[in-house]
């Protein structure tokens, strides 16, 4: 699972960019934009070539589908959990304001 926001956003990226030009853009120094990239890369979702001295990454092959799935199923899971929070917040409100006017 991606925990860091910086690498999520670093799948905005569209097009090839070299790791170099990545950094200057996210204001990262190159080790650090290095580090980023090796944890996109070995989750399978961008891919590195080097040419020369530069290296370059791009958005991989791997698509996003079961990822999507399981924040999906959380997403659900949570709504469902603050709707009933909701219900009880409100019940209690209501025997509070009962009560207080006895």
């Amino acid at each position: 699972m991606l925990r860091s926001l910086r690498r999520h956003r670093r799948l905005e990226i569209r097009a090839d960019a070299s790791i170099t030009d990545l950094a200057e853009k996210f204001h990262m120094t190159l080790t650090g934009m290095k580090k980023h990239v090796g944890v996109l890369e070995r989750a399978g979702l961008v891919t590195t070539e080097k040419v020369g001295r530069v290296r370059t990454c791009k958005l991989g092959p791997r698509p996003l589908d079961e990822e999507t799935a399981w924040i999906e199923r959380y997403r659900q899971l949570w709504a469902a959990r603050f709707d009933e929070l909701d219900k009880v917040i409100e019940e209690l409100k209501r025997k509070e304001n009962v009560d207080g006017r006895k």
